[in-house]
């Protein structure tokens, strides 16, 4: 005997208690074959579907909300960070004697070890904050592209 799908059997069991007529019964759950459905049906979101959740780009407003958030605190942190280099290169350089004294072979007095790392980090600084401007203009660009509404941006 083949198993029978669940809306099968009630409709056969309906028709055999006499709550439902045989006629009313789809010629295709009385002879027990499946119901033929074609694949553009089956790919297809049924009518009744509703989403609850607005979404842009596969985000809903928080993700987006957040997604600019964290970029907006990744730029200010390294202004920030870049802020304090300066400010501690620049008291570095108060803080030195009216003394210059350089290396041997070179003519740059400031090139001490301090004075020296401290460049290269407001270099490094400088470039994040460069980067991190170029990933806010990208996802600006992203939502623009998904039609984002400028509240979700905030």
């Amino acid at each position: 005997m083949r198993l029978l799908t669940g809306c099968t059997t009630v409709l056969l069991t309906a028709a055999l208690a006499g709550a439902v007529s045989a006629e009313d019964v789809p010629m295709t759950a009385r002879e027990g074959a499946a119901p033929e459905v074609g694949l553009d049906q089956l790919l297809r979101l049924p009518n009744s579907y509703e989403a609850d959740v607005d979404r842009r780009s596969g985000a809903n407003e928080s993700q987006w909300r957040t997604r600019f958030a964290e970029a907006r605190q990744e730029l200010a942190d390294a202004r920030k960070r870049l802020a304090e280099i300066e400010q501690e290169l620049q008291n570095a350089s108060q803080a030195s004697s009216g003394w210059a004294v350089a290396a041997p072979g070179s003519t740059d007095p400031e090139a001490s070890p301090l004075s020296l790392r401290l460049r290269q980090e407001v270099r490094e600084q400088r470039d994040r904050i460069a980067e991190a401007e170029r990933r806010l203009r990208q996802l600006d660009v992203e939502a623009d592209l998904a039609a984002v509404p400028p509240e979700w941006r905030e």
